[in-house]
């Protein structure tokens, strides 16, 4: 099963706290950007970011 992170830029802050509850490493913040990213491959859909998130800015999906 693959997993895929989805980020609404629209309502995301950038304040890390997706990047802090993920537990599998799968989100990452590089510092050249104001947003986090995700690791391809290493979201397991376990959905803390999405619980977390104080600004409804994560959705993530199952991929074919």
């Amino acid at each position: 099963m693959t997993w895929v992170w989805h980020l609404n830029m629209e309502n995301c802050t950038g304040c890390g706290i997706c990047l802090d509850v993920c537990p599998e490493e799968a989100i990452w913040m590089p510092r050249s950007s104001a947003y986090p990213e995700s690791v391809e491959g290493k979201c397991v859909g376990c959905q803390e970011c999405v619980d977390e998130c104080p600004f409804e800015a994560l959705d993530v999906t199952e991929s074919e």
